[in-house]
């Protein structure tokens, strides 16, 4: 009523009406609407002149009640409507918009937290009984396919630190997807609180075993020392020597099957170059305290493989050597 009211002219007649009437929403616009080659409403409005008997239908009454039409009242009208959507409606919808991020947002926690492990689970995990191998190399250095074989030769689980971050990625909850999707396609290295507690969780995954093989980690002398603070110190380093020139061949050769965003020209040039700054210091560190174990892979496959083996079954040897010494000191500290 209110709206009606404002778009009323000096003329007693109400021209315009605007508003809601009695029966419900109602709004109304006259004398807009036109006629192709006429003049506005001259067709429609102008026919009553013949039969009906209001004198107002001629057409000199039809415009002279067009020019009736207050323009301030349909500004007023108008900022009337707008302000009820901006007041009313729209704010609604954003509640309701909010409401449901919120909602989804709490699911994602949930499913996240599904995902991991407690603190306390943590703490209680026995990390320092397992046998953990670093394995390290360039991009394409043969990493993952002698890892494959050292699994079914020495029961091993082989950990990809790449293939966890790439599953991660995928997940529909992760809060880390997108972040690490834009660290592969770069090349860089993902920050190493994520890298190691996928790579915590996949070992508290498979509690019955006790070798662990983890490939492609620790890219960093950050992310070395953070592991072994927190998770446990690696036993030895696999360290697989191999020339840039057929790395680059692998890895270009791979890109066609693989599907993987990282296997393209852009990417590996700047992986070769993360290596050589970040991750070969990794390699020489480890070197100076006697941990690496060095293959070098401009043999056949055949070859690499089976030095690969010799190593790995001599430190397997050495160690269930120093787990039975350690023992039987124990043992004599007991009876004293």
């Amino acid at each position: 009523m209110f709206a009606s009211a404002l778009l009323r002219s000096s003329h007693p007649r109400l021209i315009v009406r605007a508003g809601w009437a009695s029966a419900g929403p109602k709004f109304a616009l006259r004398g807009y609407a036109t006629v192709p080659g006429g003049k506005p409403n001259q067709a429609r409005m102008g026919q009553g002149g013949g039969t009906n008997a209001k004198s107002n239908s001629s057409e000199k009454s039809i415009f002279g009640r067009f020019n009736e039409i207050n323009p301030f009242a349909l500004v007023a009208a108008a900022t009337i409507l707008i302000s009820g959507y901006s007041l009313i409606i729209k704010p609604y919808f954003e509640w309701r918009t909010d409401l449901k991020k919120r909602a989804d947002e709490r699911v994602k926690e949930e499913e996240i937290g599904k995902a991991g492990y407690s603190d306390e689970e943590v703490a209680q995990f026995p990390f320092g009984t397992k046998t953990v191998v670093f394995v390290l190399g360039g991009p394409g250095s043969g990493k993952g396919t002698n890892s494959a074989k050292l699994v079914e030769d020495f029961g091993f689980v082989h950990l990809s630190a790449g293939d966890l971050l790439r599953a991660e990625q995928q997940r529909d909850v992760s809060q880390y997807g997108e972040l690490i999707g834009h660290y592969i396609r770069e090349g860089l290295i993902v920050p190493h609180e994520i890298t190691i507690g996928l790579l915590r969780n996949a070992m508290m995954d498979r509690p019955e075993s006790d070798r662990f093989l983890i490939d492609g980690f620790p890219r960093n002398l950050v992310q070395a020392k953070a592991f072994e603070d927190t998770v446990c110190k690696a036993k030895k380093v696999l360290y697989f020597e191999c020339p840039e020139a057929t790395m680059l061949e692998r890895l270009l050769d791979r890109g066609k099957t693989s599907g993987r965003t990282d296997d393209n020209i852009g990417s590996i040039k700047k992986r070769f170059r993360t290596y050589i700054n970040d991750s070969k210091p990794v390699i020489d560190e480890y070197a100076k305290e006697g941990k690496v174990m060095t293959v070098s892979c401009e043999a056949s496959v055949e070859d690499v493989y089976k030095h690969t083996h010799d190593q790995m079954k001599a430190l397997l040897q050495d160690l269930e050597k120093q787990a039975v010494e350690e023992k039987q000191t124990k043992e004599k500290s007991d009876k004293k």
